[in-house]
């Protein structure tokens, strides 16, 4: 397990094959959590708040489309999860 120091102002340097694992890049963000007496960092993607209403707009879109098809009877039934991403990925 790699060992990483505590710098001036508190910084450290994550190692190259976490960050390589974890497709951390120089600029990307993380959310620091504690549990218990472990720091945890959590990759986080930052979007535009104009990007962010426009996916919000077409889910609503989407999720209105969808209730559509309940209404009218044209969604199918699923047995369990599996048999619908089965047939999802068709």
């Amino acid at each position: 397990m790699p060992l990483v120091q505590v710098r001036e102002k508190a910084q450290i340097t994550i190692p190259s094959k976490i960050r390589k694992t974890l497709g951390i890049k120089e600029g990307d963000y993380l959310e620091v959590e504690t549990e218990g007496n472990k720091i945890v960092l959590i990759p986080k993607i930052l979007i535009d708040k104009a990007e962010a209403v426009t996916l919000s707009k077409e889910g609503e879109k989407m999720l209105k489309e969808a209730l559509e098809d309940v209404k009218k009877g044209r969604i199918k039934k699923f047995k369990n999860a599996e048999e619908l991403i089965d047939d999802l990925h068709k």
